[in-house]
């Protein structure tokens, strides 16, 4: 219902980007049940976000009345994660750190309003990013890396069906993919909801999704085809990754946002196991790193394949600030755990 004492406002052309998203809504009659209101409206609970406070009054009122859904039929991408994702890259990004400990609300807005506790993702400093994924890059058969929902890392991939931009609003329609064989041996996720980014995927081809825009994509994957509609996905040599920092496959879902991680190089792939460079953030740089002053080496195994989180697209530096960085990476920031920028402030 419309809160008491709230009238109507007005939001001025130049502030149209304080429009987050549509909800999918269903006006009352008030003859649904008892105590339902006329006029009242329905939100699908899938769109929303809710304090621990809301999340227990909804819960009792779904156990009691039956109004609310308990779940939505939702697209699910990759593993069984379900939700579209809807973050955007270019402009500065707020991130909620209260909001993103307390696992329950996962808002990243995009567009310069912060609440307590928010960090500011920084756009990055050399190279455009956002220019490897404008709207020629894309083409029909192409692998995607997408933001997630559940901690707005590229963890989901997706298939390019389609692209129409013939008419005034562009349209991508994307396949998902989802994990169909890991390696033998190899130590699983005890939480089957855990987005899953190495291993061999198959396009779902019934489940699909459009686009209007491409600030959800985060990157091209270099994935191998392996058969019908079968891709390989794995960290190559010469690729920069994430990989979690205390790994372990009791890791849940619901616990992403509070993950730590070391910034790998991969510098040698095989069947058996992978040897990565551990990088280090340059002193005075946002998203710049370098290998560490040890040139760390750490080896995993096939078996702990599921270490590694996500690719994260990278730029090798040649003649920046006078060529003092050459051989430095400079990494996607949309790409980096927002903890990255926690440490700097």
């Amino acid at each position: 219902m419309v809160q008491e004492g709230k009238g109507t406002f007005q939001v001025p052309a130049g502030e149209l980007l304080r429009f987050s998203h549509r909800v999918p809504s269903f006006k009352l009659t008030g003859d649904e049940g008892l105590g339902v209101p006329s006029g009242s409206v329905e939100l699908d609970p899938a769109s929303m976000l809710f304090t621990d406070k809301e999340i227990e009054t909804r819960e009792k009122k779904t156990s009691t009345s039956g109004l609310f859904s308990k779940s939505s039929n939702i697209m699910k991408p990759v593993t069984a994660c379900d939700g579209s994702v809807a973050m955007h890259q270019g402009d500065p990004k707020i991130i909620n750190l209260e909001a993103e400990h307390d696992k329950s609300n996962k808002d990243h807005d995009a567009h310069g309003v912060s609440s307590p506790g928010g960090i500011e993702v920084p756009d990055p400093e050399f190279y455009n990013f956002d220019a490897d994924k404008s709207l020629e890059k894309f083409q029909i058969g192409q692998i995607w890396a997408l933001y997630s929902d559940e901690d707005g890392l590229p963890k989901y991939y997706g298939w390019i069906k389609k692209i129409d931009s013939s008419k005034s609003k562009l349209k991508i329609l994307v396949a998902w993919l989802e994990s169909s064989s890991l390696p033998d041996n190899l130590i699983e996720w005890h939480d089957k909801e855990m987005p899953i980014c190495c291993g061999r995927f198959v396009v779902k081809r019934n489940e699909a999704q459009d686009y209007d825009c491409t600030n959800t994509f985060s990157h091209l994957v270099r994935a191998f085809p392996v058969g019908r509609n079968e891709f390989d996905i794995f960290p190559r040599r010469g690729e920069v990754w994430a990989l979690y920092k205390h790994w372990t496959p009791d890791i849940s879902s619901s616990g992403l946002g509070t993950c730590e991680y070391d910034i790998v190089e991969v510098c040698e792939d095989n069947d058996l196991q992978r040897k990565v460079l551990i990088l280090e953030r340059v002193d005075g740089f946002n998203s710049v790193f370098r290998v560490g002053g040890s040139a760390e080496t750490m080896t995993i195994s096939q078996a702990e394949l599921l270490r590694f989180s996500h690719s994260i697209p990278s730029f090798r530096l040649t003649e920046e600030r006078g060529g003092s960085l050459r051989g430095f990476w400079e990494l996607d920031p949309a790409a980096l755990p927002v903890r990255y920028f926690v440490s700097q402030n």
